[in-house]
């Protein structure tokens, strides 16, 4: 029986597969990491497969939709390799419905993929109390009844339009083939190519799922017959596929609408299957030329997407891009950080800080500033968390008694929520914001990339007396627009009057300009004195002021949700923005520079030391951070020879946070040297540093959400609180 199963047609294969068809089992091996924890568990990505989100909750229905894009993908893998490896096997040709029986053995890598899955999502709802064992019952058949049907759906159509070699038989007898010669030599060449590539299979797995005999009808027909059956189950193999790419092409046109924007998951399954089915057409037009068709397509599209007709550059809402673009170089640089400019800009806050001391009784009051630091939503939604604790602490008085407001990413997010809260008066502190600030902002996003981003944009939209494109940045700022009910939706110079009264705190949004590495300061007002001492001749030129660098685009009008967007740029899931400059200046996070806010709220303080110490009793500094001070030092794993490679690499891009936290501490530290007593610095630290520490992501599970929010009982966040009580 072992023999058997060893000469078998599933078993042949998974060796076709290893030797002819290496890049289909690379898909698969995404596939089991990303559900399996090994690939992208900091991102939250196996989260997406185990836990998706469809319609703002966790359903039946996000799992059924999770079933059918695996099965998808799954068809799409047997479809390729049917299109690729069918001929390998002449005796397919003799059987009755040859590609139902193809995959059928050719489902051990799918099938076993679909136990795996059901069996992370068991383990996964069970460890987060995701329901109990009906509930998880109710999400495993979801999943299962997606898969169910969709191969039902695909198998009615191959079944009524497939051909076996009975069906050839009768429709042609003689076997006789009228083709040009042209058309005789292909087929020559095919059958050629079948014998060379002639894989031997004594057995076979049948639909009733009984092994049979290869040989028990393929001695009898005419070789040019098999191969016909083999050509038109191809083109019918083709037809489906091209439908399934004009579906998705399809979807893009309401990917606005709510039911359609399917869960992030399976968004990432649907890319894939759009991969195998590209790579497989690719691979059976041109064969053994794959690799040079591949780069030739590569080279032509490279050359493509560089014309004005595809290229896109991800514009700011709100700027006006029809002026001649301003000119980004050395020399205006210099200008705009100027001594004029730099003590224009000084004047002007010092303006504002008179008019925040006068909301007060106290000849001297307590001024406090806050830094958050970025790390998407996991981010946001503590920043929100500790600013309703502290201020519970201040009697509600927390927003008044803040001047400044610095810091990066999703942490800015959740400080600019909460200040239109309190600004609005609108119960700050209710656990209703929480929820607000946690609700799901990924699943649009994906589902607009894999739609619309990765093909020509069709769709626009006015913002501003303007007209832009609908892409992936415009969904995220729709959705926060909506799970926040429009409170950040306003132009930056709504901020301005109330900035500059003293009735909020200033929240100055920076990000990181990835042509040469300063920061670009976006504000309602002048932030020249962030560059003091620029001047000099030893001194580098650090930031930009927005306005004076885009003084003739209407930086006022720049929507407030982009702004925040443009500190919050995370490689592809949120595009970096192109403003109108010469040559392009193209914004990236925040969080590359300084990750915490730390520099600029220091800067500040350098900058108006004797206004502050003269005119406040004290400042105290709430620092809110999305990661352990101090986490534990880890061992080095580079053991074989690819870990000691990587080593390097690996090691730069994970000691980051820490290295831009230690001179994070020596700014404060010289800061501090300067006020004295007059400066105390209180932080908080979401800890988690398990394997149930929320992920870097914009879409939390509910185990995630609790994490964040119990993280204020710890010890050091506790001790936070008191220090603000004294």
């Amino acid at each position: 029986m072992l023999k058997k199963i060893w000469s078998s047609f599933p078993v042949q294969l998974l060796v076709v597969h290893v030797k002819y068809n290496q890049f289909l089992l690379v898909y698969w091996f995404i596939l089991f990491s990303s559900v399996g924890g090994s690939f992208g568990e900091n991102l939250g990505i196996p989260y997406l497969f185990l836990d998706p989100v469809y319609l703002d909750e966790v359903s039946i229905w996000g799992f059924f939709i999770m079933g059918i894009a695996v099965a998808g993908f799954g068809m799409a893998f047997n479809i390729t390799s049917y299109i690729l490896d069918g001929f390998r096997f002449p005796f397919l040709g003799t059987l009755p419905k040859p590609l139902a029986h193809f995959c059928i053995n050719n489902s051990i890598i799918p099938f076993s993929f679909l136990v795996f899955y059901v069996i992370k999502i068991i383990q996964f709802q069970h460890d987060t109390g995701g329901g109990a064992g009906q509930g998880i019952a109710i999400k495993v058949a979801g999943v299962l009844l997606g898969c169910i049907a969709f191969l039902i759906f695909l198998f009615a159509y191959f079944f009524k339009t497939n051909r076996d070699i009975f069906k050839v038989l009768g429709i042609n007898q003689q076997l006789k083939i009228k083709r040009t010669n042209s058309q005789k030599l292909k087929a020559f060449r095919k059958l050629q190519s079948l014998r060379r590539s002639r894989v031997k299979v004594n057995y076979y797995l049948s639909l009733n799922f009984k092994f049979y005999s290869t040989r028990r009808f393929e001695e009898y027909y005419d070789r040019m017959a098999i191969l016909r059956v083999f050509l038109q189950n191809q083109r019918n193999a083709i037809i489906i596929e091209s439908l399934v790419l004009l579906i998705i092409f399809g979807l893009g046109l309401f990917q606005d609408v709510a039911i359609f924007q399917i869960p992030a998951a399976a968004s990432g399954v649907l890319l894939l299957t759009m991969i195998v089915m590209l790579t497989g057409a690719l691979s059976f037009w041109f064969r053994s030329w794959i690799i040079s068709g591949i780069v030739g397509v590569f080279i032509l599209l490279n050359i493509v997407f560089a014309t004005d007709f595809l290229s896109y550059q991800y514009p700011a809402y709100g700027l006006n891009y029809e002026s001649a673009p301003a000119e980004y170089k050395l020399e205006n640089l210099q200008e705009y950080a100027s001594e004029q400019n730099v003590e224009a800009s000084k004047e002007y806050m010092l303006k504002v800080l008179e008019n925040w001391k006068a909301k007060f009784k106290e000849e001297k009051p307590k001024m406090v500033l806050v830094t958050v630091s970025g790390g998407g939503q996991r981010s946001a939604l503590w920043t929100t968390n500790v600013l309703q604790h502290a201020d519970s602490v201040f009697e509600g008085e927390l927003m008044n008694n803040t001047f400044m407001i610095t810091g990066a990413s999703g942490g800015l997010f959740g400080a600019a929520f909460y200040r239109e809260l309190a600004w609005k008066n609108l119960n700050p502190q209710a656990h209703e914001h929480l929820v607000d600030i946690s609700k799901d902002v990924l699943n649009p996003v994906i589902f607009t990339l894999l739609v619309n981003d990765l093909f020509v944009k069709f769709r626009s939209f006015e913002y501003g007396g303007f007209k832009y494109k609908k892409e992936r940045g415009y969904e995220f700022e729709q959705r926060l627009k909506s799970n926040l009910h429009g409170l950040l939706d306003r132009p930056i110079s709504a901020y301005r009057v109330p900035e500059y009264n003293a009735e909020i705190p200033l929240l100055i949004v920076g990000s990181t300009i990835t042509n040469d590495g300063r920061k670009l300061y976006v504000s309602p007002h002048p932030t020249a004195f962030f560059n003091t001492g620029a001047n000099k001749d030893h001194s580098k030129i650090q930031g930009v002021d927005f306005n004076l660098l885009l003084a003739q685009h209407q930086p006022d009008s720049l929507r407030f949700l982009t702004a925040l967007r443009m500190s919050a740029t995370f490689p592809y899931f949120s595009p970096s923005i192109s403003l109108p400059t010469t040559p392009k200046m193209s914004i990236a996070d925040a969080g590359i520079s300084d990750n915490y806010g730390i520099s600029d709220a220091t800067t500040f303080l350098h900058v108006f030391k004797d206004w502050i110490k003269e005119n406040t009793s004290e400042v105290v500094m709430i620092t809110i951070r999305d990661s352990s001070k101090e986490p534990p030092v880890e061992e080095d794993h580079s053991k074989n020879l690819v870990q000691k490679f990587i080593s390097p690499i690996q090691g730069a891009v994970r000691s980051w946070d820490q290295i831009q936290t230690i001179k994070n501490e020596q700014r404060f530290d010289m800061i501090s040297s300067d006020y004295g007593s007059h400066l105390r610095r209180v932080e908080f630290e979401y800890q988690n540093q398990k394997s149930n520490r929320a992920s870097l992501s914009w879409r939390l599970t509910d185990r995630e959400i609790q994490n964040i929010l119990d993280g204020i009982k710890d010890d050091i966040n506790q001790k936070a609180l008191k220090e603000l009580e004294k």
